[in-house]
C-alpha cells in the first residue's frame, strides 16, 4: 500500500514540473490578495529564477520519494 502511494505521489510530483509557472502567479496573486506585496515583487523580480527553484525541488522530492518506494518493494 505505502509503496504504490510514494510511486503514485512521485508521478504526481513530476507531472506538476511543467505547471511550476502557473502555480508561482497563482502564489503572487495569492499574496497580493493577502496585501503582501513586498513578497509578491520578490516573487515576480526574480521569477524566472523561483520557477526554476521550485522545479528543481519538485524533482528533488519526485526522486526521494520514488526511492523510498523502490527500495519498500517487496522481495
Amino acid at each position: 500500500m505505502h509503496t504504490t502511494l510514494m510511486f503514485f505521489l512521485s508521478i504526481l510530483a513530476i507531472a506538476l514540473i511543467p505547471f511550476m509557472p502557473r502555480l508561482l502567479r497563482l502564489r503572487i496573486r495569492i499574496l497580493r490578495w493577502l496585501h503582501w506585496n513586498w513578497a509578491a515583487n520578490l516573487l515576480e523580480r526574480n521569477f524566472d529564477r523561483w520557477v526554476l527553484i521550485f522545479r528543481v525541488l519538485v524533482l528533488l522530492i519526485a526522486l526521494v520519494l520514488f526511492y523510498v518506494g523502490w527500495n519498500n518493494l517487496p522481495d
